[in-house]
């Protein structure tokens, strides 16, 4: 009896745990999916396209099919004693050409001097198919707006523009709301004749008010027509409240008795239903979200991913579970680009995984089947590649990345290989689904079951969080799922498809007159959008047939069946490799992956005796305090340094401990020492490395240290130096000036440039490169304060120094001043002398990149000289000369491909050198050539990235007209030949942009 007892206590007390589990599980998911459901109306808002409404005069029977709805507002509206004025064909906000166009009744009350006017309604939660605006305009050019629905007033209008939201059941009510309100303004209105022509002058300049207030930003040019979108906080003010009131419309339609609605007006509802969901789809079709937001939204996902993995599964484990699903997305989304995708974005669900999400309907189900298996199969690829190599050679697990490597090919073999099972929702059972059981929908339904049934059993086994949650999002969605299948099989059985040549707002039509069957009577209007949206698949691309579904079955098969093989392979070939790498990378993931501890990665190094690299630099920690403690007298400040040297390289935390000690030690002498300034600006730099990497409220406290560091080493060392003037001291002393970020072309700060170079001279050798910055940011500075000629006395002195005349001339250093040189004598009209310069230097250069650099200064130098001096034949044999150089690659050939498909920098400079020697010698045509391919290049690229300037339609130029004193003129020339050739807008100056 006791036993039994023990027994049922034992599994009363597992069962409460397991069920207080899955309790905050569920909880954990529903307010995941509230959130997620609020973030989804954020995206769409963000990504909706808005153009100006244009307004048009028409006939009121052109309407077509909302007639009837306008009759019966025309009705009404007349017994409230409004006169019909005339009509309107409005085009839609959302700029996308497929969305059908509505048409306005406009009214007029002359006894109550009201402006109305009615359209249809958006909102299929009002109980009128139709809105009625109510308005009035002042003399001071604001305006009284009332309407009648409950969605129409979360759309921004203008501040001028007093918005009333009137609830009433009746036209009487919300136009004795208006006329309340309007007495309450003592501005005299304006003529009544006046109010539809302000009315559509505020719609003409109602998203550039909107843009003025900040709710709205210029987004791009299309055509003649000016693109905006919703700026964030206003888009997340705006999905709030129309969540909250969606909630609230759909309590309310509940309790509404629709039996006593007349037949009449059941049919306006009905046709009102179908416009909205025409218009829903289309405008769901034609979002597309800007580039900044794209990055945005992957940037942050990745780093709330990051920061709730690191919680779950520490650092370590964290960055690479997030590599293998950035690179698992990563193929969708270049899948779904080469498929021609549209609005293609990706971002991380915290704690989940990624999703990558695209929209082409009609895209066949062959073509879905490849996006769905370009996730995985990288992913698969990279991880059997890393498991031969290793085969091949088993010492790369002994390096000090080999563990590195094994975790993350384990990992990515594991995630990626539970992604191909045919499960739903991973990519696998998304093949299934889409071949094998596409026409069977109620056995899509009972294995979209079975997959949440199983992936919540398996979970509630394991304890993953992930996969429960996973199984209960698709448990939550089983109702819809069943709708899913319910429509999908009726589609199946009545054949409907529209014609290949129907445009996508007649098929949402077709798709919503399949909807209102009598077999779905009983669904909600919200229930028969989501649907429609989900069917739009299967109703567009169609179903597949029994050869793609063949083809794709064994494209699916191959793809599983051949990864299993390799590793198999693999493990007969090499078993105790294969066996050990496993170990070694569950080992070190099992233990990346635990928060509670700290990151052990498993590896052996057959150069030392350090299993992890935390032991490794606490064995070089270790060393270094040996030989600190050991040392003593005047060696110890030798070993500080050299120790404080080591830790530099490699651990800032080390570094900042030994600077504090060696400046412990030297700041309480009574006289100033080399030793105490030397320490304090080591400690600054120390801080300043280490501050990198403390918490963000300690960067003002930081900076502050830094500075008082860097000025007590400047006063120890004055003080030496009014009293010895030592050459090490001075050089110390350049260096901690040099430290406080002096600005390189700032002419205020030239008596410290002067003195930086006074201080180094003191211990000059011919190769100190020091000294030659020194001098050259000197001259830099003589020449913008309007001093040429000293500027050029101290780049021949900074030759002297370096003893340019003594070494090769292919030295880049010594060229570098050559150049500078030249430019100043460009500058100041010594045109013989720059060449004469130019031509006694040889600009051969072992380095690629450094040679190339010489070839275009003087190229630009000569070419600036041949244009000044009017000889356009060698100006253009100088420009072209200039297109021919080819950029320097990188040493990755795939990183040096797109380069090449890319128009470089230097080219692009160049084309616009030889469209001004081009029209200089009156060859017009060819300049015309060149200018119109350089349009059509950026007409190209502002379609492809967003490079207008907020409140400016032109694009921003890529010739800057800063960064080099020499160079000024130059550039400036250049500047104005892109402003005219391609009529863009000059970038602005960081360096004037007041602070």
């Amino acid at each position: 009896m006791r036993l039994i007892l023990l027994l049922v206590e034992t599994w009363v007390e597992i069962g409460m745990d397991l069920w207080w589990g899955l309790g905050v599980t569920v909880v954990a998911v529903f307010l995941i999916l509230q959130v997620l459901a609020l973030l989804i109306g954020v995206n769409r808002l963000l990504k909706l396209q808005l153009w100006a409404p244009r307004k048009t005069p028409c006939l009121r029977a052109a309407s077509g099919d909302l007639l009837p709805i306008l009759d019966e507002a025309r009705l009404e509206m007349e017994q409230a004693g409004f006169r019909y004025m005339h009509s309107w064909r409005e085009r839609s906000i959302v700029a996308a050409d497929d969305i059908p166009v509505s048409y306005i009744d406009v009214y007029h009350h002359l006894g109550q001097d009201v402006h109305a006017e009615v359209v249809l309604t958006e909102a299929t939660v009002d109980k009128r198919p139709y809105t009625i605006y109510l308005w009035n305009t002042y003399i001071d050019g604001k305006a009284l707006l009332t309407v009648n629905g409950m969605l129409q007033t979360m759309v921004p209008f203008p501040a001028r523009v007093s918005v009333i939201d009137d609830k009433s059941a009746e036209f009487a009510g919300q136009l004795a709301t208006h006329l309340h309100v309007r007495e309450l303004i003592t501005v005299q209105r304006s003529d009544p004749a006046d109010a539809p022509k302000i009315a559509q002058n505020l719609v003409d300049r109602w998203l550039v008010r909107l843009e003025r207030e900040g709710k709205v930003y210029q987004r791009e040019q299309r055509g003649d027509e000016t693109i905006y979108g919703f700026r964030i906080f206003p888009a997340m003010k705006m999905a709030w409240n129309m969540r909250k009131i969606n909630q609230q419309s759909a309590r309310s339609a509940a309790s509404e008795n629709t039996i006593s609605l007349t037949t009449d007006m059941l049919a306006a509802r009905q046709l009102r239903d179908r416009c909205s969901f025409v218009r829903t789809l289309c405008t769901l079709r034609s979002m597309l979200a800007p580039r900044w937001y794209q990055y945005a939204s992957f940037s942050l996902s990745a780093l709330v991913f990051l920061a709730l993995g690191s919680w779950w599964w520490g650092i370590t484990g964290a960055l690479l579970i997030g590599g293998v699903i950035a690179l698992h997305e990563g193929g969708h989304w270049l899948a779904m680009k080469l498929a021609g995708f549209r609005d293609v974005q990706v971002f991380f669900i915290p704690g989940m995984g990624g999703i990558t999400s695209g929209e082409k309907h009609e895209a066949r189900p062959l073509t879905h089947m490849l996006v769905y298996l370009a996730g995985p199969m990288p992913g698969l690829l990279l991880s059997l590649c890393s498991f031969a190599l290793i085969v091949w050679e088993p010492g790369i697990m002994n390096t000090s990345w080999g563990p590195y490597l094994t975790m993350a090919a384990l990992a990515s073999l594991l995630v990626n290989g539970f992604n191909l099972l045919p499960v739903l929702p991973l990519d696998g059972g998304r093949i299934i689904e889409l071949l094998l059981i596409a026409r069977l929908p109620w056995l899509r339904f009972v294995f979209s079951l079975a997959s949440s049934l199983a992936m919540l059993a398996y979970g509630m086994y394991i304890n993953d969080k992930v996969l429960l949650g996973l199984g209960l999002v698709i448990l939550i969605s089983a109702q819809f799922q069943f709708k899913i299948a319910k429509a999908a099989s009726l589609l199946l059985r009545q054949k409907a498809r529209p014609s290949n040549h129907m445009d996508f707002a007649n098929a949402a039509g077709d798709l919503y007159d399949f909807l209102d069957q009598a077999s779905f009577a009983n669904w909600t209007y919200r229930s028969k959008l989501e649907v429609g949206q989900s069917l739009l698949s299967r109703y567009l691309g169609g179903l597949p047939g029994w050869r793609e579904s063949s083809a794709g079955i064994a494209i699916y098969l191959t793809c599983l069946i051949l990864p299993i093989a390799a590793l198999s392979g693999l493990l007969y070939s090499a078993p105790n490799t294969i066996l050990k790498m496993a170990g070694q990378g569950l080992s070190s993931l099992m233990a990346s992956t635990n928060p509670v501890q700290a990151v052990n990665v498993a590896k052996t190094d057959v150069k030392g005796t350090a299993s992890t690299w935390e032991e490794e630099k606490s064995m070089l920690r270790s060393a270094r305090a040996d030989k600190i403690t050991a040392a003593q007298g005047n060696e110890r400040a030798k070993i500080l340094k050299a120790a404080l040297e080591e830790a530099s390289d490699n651990d800032a935390e080390d570094a900042l401990r030994i600077a504090k000690i060696y400046y412990a030690e030297n700041n309480n002498s009574v006289q100033a020492t080399y030793h105490h300034a030397d320490a304090a600006f080591a400690m600054a730099i120390a801080l300043r490395n280490w501050s990198g990497q403390d918490e963000l409220e300690s960067a003002a406290k930081n900076d502050a240290d830094i500075a008082n560091y860097l000025q007590e080493a400047e006063a120890v060392l004055r003080a030496r130096l009014y009293a010895q003037g030592d050459k090490e001291d001075a050089r110390l002393l350049a260096q901690v000036l040099q430290a406080r970020d002096i600005e390189t072309d700032n002419p205020a700060h030239l008596l410290l440039k002067q003195e930086i170079v006074k201080l180094f001279s003191k211990d000059k050798s011919q190769d100190d490169t020091q000294l030659l910055q020194a001098h050259q940011m000197l001259a830099r500075s003589y020449y913008m304060s309007g001093k040429a000629d000293e500027a050029a006395q101290e780049l021949q002195l900074a030759a002297n120094d370096y003893a340019c005349a003594e070494k090769k001339t292919d030295n880049y250093f010594c060229h570098s001043l050559k150049v500078d040189q030249a430019w100043l004598l460009v500058g100041k009209k010594q045109f013989a002398e720059a060449i004469k310069l130019l031509a006694s230097y040889n600009t051969e250069a072992k380095n690629r990149r450094q040679a190339d650099t010489m070839y275009r200064e003087n190229h630009q130098i000569k070419w600036m000289i041949a244009m000044l001096q009017k000889d356009y034949a060698q100006a253009r044999q100088e420009a072209q000369f200039l297109n021919l150089l080819q950029s320097p690659g990188t040493g990755n050939w795939l990183m040096d491909f797109f380069i090449q498909r890319a128009q470089p920098a230097s080219n692009y400079q160049a084309d616009l050198m030889l469209i001004e020697s081009l029209r200089a010698s009156g060859e017009q045509d060819e300049a015309n050539k060149i200018a119109g391919r350089l349009l059509e290049n950026q007409h190209k690229t502002r379609r492809d990235f967003s490079n207008t300037k907020p409140g400016n339609t032109e694009p921003i130029c890529k010739i800057t007209n800063y960064g080099s004193a020499w160079k000024s003129q130059f550039q400036q020339t250049l500047l104005n030949i892109e402003q005219r050739e391609i009529r863009c807008v000059p970038r602005l100056n960081t360096s004037q942009i007041p602070r």
